[in-house]
């Protein structure tokens, strides 16, 4: 151990060992098998598969999501609806269903119909006492949390329009406005 050429010598004949260990016991033997070359030709296919149906998918749903193109009009080829005819049913001063704490609810509310037949005319002014009620019970039937927010009204005017055209036998409502409309 104390001689440096001794040290060189065992470090040299060691060398000489390793170098006989890395040549392959085998001859003719391949760093990767045919089974695992075949495994990631496989592996590879199916990332690849997986990538562009992704990409397919994404570009469907892109395309789903937009709507078709429309045919671009001049201002002055645009064909406006004609205006409803609206039949006024007055005001209405109702009380709300809330139990625990009461409010208060002011509509002046006007029906809208798109006919211009007289019959329609006629049967609403013939039906005016019962189109009230209607309007009334609709109203007092809904509670504060009901009629707080335009959604709510908009479903309001909804629940109305469906409670009239089903007793009007002349022609059916197309359009509810409130006029006026307090909550309190």
């Amino acid at each position: 151990m104390g001689d440096p050429d001794d040290e060189a010598i065992d470090i040299e004949e060691k060398g000489d060992d390793d170098e006989e260990a890395l040549e392959p016991a085998v001859p003719g033997r391949k760093l990767f098998s045919p089974s695992i070359v075949r495994m990631l030709v496989i592996v590879a296919g199916a990332l690849i598969m997986i990538i562009i149906s992704g990409t397919v998918a994404y570009i469907v749903a892109q395309r789903v999501g937009k709507p078709a193109p429309t045919e671009k009009t001049s201002p002055e080829r645009v064909e406006k609806a004609d205006p409803y005819n609206y039949f006024d049913l007055g005001e209405f001063s109702v009380n709300t269903s809330d139990t625990d704490e009461p409010h208060f609810v002011k509509i002046n509310l006007q029906l809208g119909y798109s006919e211009t037949t007289v019959e329609l005319q006629t049967e609403l002014g013939k039906r005016r006492a019962q189109l009230r009620d209607i309007t009334i019970s609709v109203i007092g039937s809904k509670k504060f949390d009901d009629l707080n927010t335009q959604d709510k009204r908009n479903e309001l005017k909804k629940d109305i329009m469906e409670r009239i055209n089903s007793i009007l036998q002349d022609g059916q409502i197309k359009d509810i406005a409130f006029t006026e409309f307090v909550l309190t």
